[in-house]
């Protein structure tokens, strides 16, 4: 099931732009500031983080997801990152910026899901020199769920449920944020 989910989930974001390959992105170059404007159009990488680890999101989520990308295409192409969990175990912020860089991405839109809170924070990083360039808050008006007893949701329907709340309020909030980037290149 989780295999079906991560495809459906690279088929709807892969149909939002033109195929690109890897080899095909000429190299990130590493730089120690992060620079004051943004490059557009550029390659951007989609970390979908919750519980500190990357997951591929729900059906209903990646619609959502790719209906973002198809509103800002002109910004450039938009794809999830694609992160082995079990070489990195949880993920850090450095170990997304590395595999953004290796994969030659421009752009890290990281949004971490904390569905105990029902809240996401979105950051959104240069690649060559890790630097944060934007960051945003999200709050689902629903609130937050927890697991039995408190803890973390194990059930994959109802973590899919409470992402799907969070992304529906971070996803305005996410488009807004890339609309500035562009607005900030005038």
């Amino acid at each position: 099931m989780k295999h079906l989910v991560i495809t459906c989930f690279l088929v709807f974001l892969g149909a939002c732009s033109a195929p690109s390959f890897v080899s095909d992105a000429q190299p990130v170059p590493f730089t120690s500031t992060t620079p004051d404007h943004f490059e557009l159009p550029a390659r951007f990488a989609l970390a979908r983080v919750v519980y500190g680890r990357t997951r591929a999101a729900g059906v209903e989520e990646a619609k959502l997801w790719a209906d973002l990308a198809n509103r800002t295409e002109s910004l450039g192409s938009f794809a999830p990152l694609v992160v082995a969990d079990s070489s990195y175990g949880y993920s850090s912020m450095k170990n997304l910026v590395e595999t953004a860089r290796a994969q030659g991405y421009n752009y890290l839109l990281s949004v971490r899901m904390f569905p105990g809170a029902g809240s996401a924070d979105v950051s959104l990083l240069h690649v060559g020199s890790g630097g944060v360039m934007a960051t945003a808050q999200a709050v689902s008006a629903s609130g937050g769920q927890h697991g039995f007893w408190g803890g973390q949701i194990r059930n994959p329907a109802r973590l899919e449920r409470a992402t799907l709340k969070i992304a529906q309020a971070t996803a305005p909030i996410v488009e807004e944020m890339l609309r500035g980037a562009a607005r900030r290149q005038k």
